[in-house]
This record gives C-alpha cells, structure tokens and sequence, in this order.
C-alpha cells in the first residue's frame, strides 16, 4: 500500500490552483500521483438517478480519453460515478476526501480508493490523520475540489446540494462552472438549472466541456462491430439509452426470455450494453458503435 505524504504550500509541490483561495490549507495530505494535466470536477448528487450515475460516467470517460483528470469527492453518487468512468477509460483521478486519507467514508468505496491510487490517481485530504467524517469537513473540502480543477460540471443536484457550494467556490476564485441539463420536473434538476440561469454553460457530452478548457476532441476510435448471431442483433436494434427490462427488448425483438437474456449477456460481454440491476439493459454509447 502506498503511504501518504505531506505537501505545503512552499515544497514545489504543492497545486498551484490552491493559491487562488483566500483560505488555502496549510498542508495536504496526499497518496498518489496528482498529475500534471488539466484538472475537470464532476460532482452531483449523492443519492442520484441512473441518468446522473449514466452520464457521470460517460462524461468522465469522455474527458480521461483526451488526457483531462477527473476530480470529485470520493462520496456516493455522482462522485463514485465519475471516479469510476476515469477507471473504466484508464483515465487519471483525485478524490478529495473529507476524512483523514487514512479513513474511508463511505466503508463500501475502500477497493475504490485503492484503484484510484494503483491506477496513478490520487487520494487528498486537508483533515488530520485519523479525522472521521464529521458533516462539516464535507462543504469545507468542497473548495479544494474547486481550486484543483479547470472547471466544475454539476451533473445532478437538489438545491440543497453540496455540489452547488462546489459551483459557488469556483465561480469566487474564477474557475468557470458548467451544468448538466434534466428534466425540468425532477428534483435532482433544479441545482443545475439554477446554475444555467445564472450564467454557467450547458453540458451534453464531454466534447462540451472540452470546447470550454479549449482542448481538441480526440477523434473517435472506430472498432468494427463483433459478428452477432439473429436474436443478439434483435436485441441490439431494440436497447436504447433508457434502461428496458429483458422480458421487454425479448417482446420488441421477438425473443423467447431465456434467449433474449443469453443474448443481452452476449452484447454486454461485447461492451455493446450495460445491465443495471433488476435485469435491465440500455445501450452502451462506446466507440464506434
């Protein structure tokens, strides 16, 4: 296990962006690699839908294959979904803890924290060694998360949201805040419609908020399709982008159940679809496909 290290504003390796805070930490303490790229925070809500677990990750794997690091707060939801979508893409990324580094909150992300460091990422934290997570420390690291980043996207979010105190740092010290549109009827909506009706620039796709840091899109890597056998390419033209249940794509596509589940494991198998629990399916937005 990599242990942590301690790093001060006057040792050389201390992040740069961190100078932009009136209220700077005195010392991290950090584990890992920081890295020496262009930094984008996504952060959202921690009880949020699959639409902002699905786009999280689809916006993170975006920007970690043009070379950007994906910063966000370790926490449940939105972050873990970022995190994990910089993984997916063999991407770089920071979690920004708000616990002592050598506490994990939640308990269930551990091997996510471990993967993190194992894949040149990085794990930071402003508390003490040993600190648990008090509420408080969780708003206050949120500025951290701002000043290490080029820009802040909020995927999903109430308005009670941490990630719009995120969003209200980085606008202080100048850092440009874009958010992710939804419907205008959900709750998880109202934060970054807020934020839209405010001024920060709308997000789709991560070509998006690469056009803000003014970084290239990287052309897409075209991969034939793998050959599919008659009810694998059914199921295939049935998926769409919304989770559908099995026994549904089996009807749309005329596929007995028992076939059409053999036929989704095979598309998943192929990186064509994911499964969520529930045995529901939606098509994979992947490269070429």
């Amino acid at each position: 296990m990599e242990s942590a290290r301690t790093i001060r504003p006057d040792d050389g390796l201390y992040p740069a962006g961190l100078a932009r805070l009136p209220d700077r930490p005195a010392e991290l303490r950090v584990r890992g690699a920081l890295g020496d790229v262009r930094h984008v925070a996504l952060v959202g809500a921690r009880w949020t839908d699959d639409y902002g677990a699905s786009l999280a990750r689809e916006l993170a794997a975006g920007l970690a294959r043009a070379g950007v690091s994906i910063v966000s707060g370790g926490a449940r939801g939105v972050d873990a979904a970022a995190h994990r979508g910089a993984l997916d893409a063999g991407g770089h990324t920071i979690a920004v803890l708000g616990t002592g580094i050598d506490r994990c909150y939640p308990a269930e992300h551990r091997s996510l924290f471990e993967e993190i460091v194992a894949s040149g990422g990085a794990l930071v934290s402003e508390q003490p060694d040993g600190t648990r997570g008090w509420p408080g420390n969780f708003p206050a690291r949120n500025r951290i998360i701002a000043a290490l980043s080029d820009a802040v996207v909020v995927v999903r979010a109430g308005v009670r949201s941490g990630a719009l105190i995120t969003a209200d740092r980085a606008r202080g010290i100048g850092v440009p805040v874009l958010a992710v549109p939804g419907d205008v009827r959900d709750d998880l909506s109202a934060g970054p419609h807020a934020l839209l009706r405010s001024g920060a620039r709308p997000v789709a796709s991560a070509a998006d908020v690469l056009a803000e840091l003014g970084v290239a899109t990287p052309a897409p890597v075209q991969r034939p399709l793998p050959t599919l056998d008659g009810h694998a390419s059914a199921l295939l033209a049935a998926l769409g982008r919304k989770p559908r249940h099995a026994d549904d794509l089996a009807r749309e596509a005329g596929v007995r159940a028992g076939a059409a589940l053999a036929g989704l494991l095979t598309l998943e198998l192929e990186g064509l679809c994911e499964q969520r629990p529930g045995h529901y399916f939606l098509r994979r937005n992947g490269e070429g496909i």
